[in-house]
């Protein structure tokens, strides 16, 4: 029986050799996965990824093993901090590991004696290699004060919307900015595709996004360049009470059609 169970793990380990690696081991990977990943919980690790000065100090690495499981809204119970080499490590992998969002799962198997484990490495070495690529050892916020606590804040209840901040060129609008940089798919154009792709993602407090989760795609490279046009923008987070916070949005990219930075018209989702 033993032996039968343990077939149903899959195990996703990311590391390009530059970022902090990660391992995630699921119980099954049908029912239990990030929304837009393991290669998007890289992306977001690079960004937002930061070494705890003081393990900094005492030259302290290690692996923090974290065991959990996934309710069918993809919310993590029963989380459990199984090994760790020091308190620093584990807060950063806990801060890191509850930006994570999960799919959600009408039905999701649980065995009671089995979690899913998620493990993250605390490298030196690969450390300095990220904060030289990235060009930032810690992150700089836009606005502070920043909320802390890790929730995220539905697009429609922040009372300061995020606001777009494009790397090249100057903008009038989100919609001028997709006008102006999208690389109309050249399948699409021969098949006259029209429409809209919806990308859901969460603007961090440092204005980075994370957990990209396409919501409605489109064929002929569509969605492949909703997603390239997505995150070459970073942005002024939302704000709650004078406070920055996680702000969880849809954005629609229009081929054909107009875009919708700020797409609201979606059934509540997320954490």
């Amino acid at each position: 029986m033993t032996k039968l169970l343990i077939a149903f793990f899959f195990v996703f380990t990311v590391s390009n050799g530059i970022a902090q690696s990660v391992s995630y081991k699921a119980y099954s990977k049908e029912y239990s996965e990030p929304v837009g990943g393991m290669k998007d919980v890289e992306l977001m690790i690079s960004k937002e990824f930061q070494y705890p000065l003081e393990a900094i100090k005492k030259e302290i690495e290690g692996d923090v093993r974290l065991y959990f499981q996934l309710n069918t809204n993809g919310i993590p119970v029963d989380l459990k901090v199984i090994s760790s080499p020091a308190d620093e490590l584990t807060e950063e992998a806990l801060r890191i590991f509850k930006k994570i969002q999960w799919t959600k799962q009408e039905y999701r198997p649980i065995h009671m004696s089995l979690r899913d484990e998620f493990v993250m490495q605390f490298s030196l070495k690969k450390w300095v290699k990220l904060y030289k690529k990235r060009d930032y050892q810690y992150i700089t916020y836009p606005v502070t004060p920043i909320d802390s606590s890790g929730k995220v804040y539905f697009i429609k209840a922040v009372k300061t919307k995020p606001i777009p901040v494009f790397k090249d060129g100057e903008y009038n609008n989100f919609n001028h900015y997709i006008a102006r940089k999208m690389r109309y798919p050249e399948t699409a154009v021969k098949l006259n595709l029209k429409g809209t792709v919806l990308v859901a993602f969460v603007i961090e407090p440092s204005g980075q996004i994370s957990n990209l989760e396409v919501r409605k795609s489109m064929n002929g490279g569509c969605t492949q360049e909703a997603l390239r046009l997505i995150k070459e923008v970073t942005w002024i987070p939302g704000q709650q009470d004078s406070v920055a916070v996680r702000t969880q949005m849809i954005t629609s990219i229009g081929f054909g059609m107009s875009s919708n930075a700020f797409y609201e018209n979606y059934g509540s989702t997320g954490n």
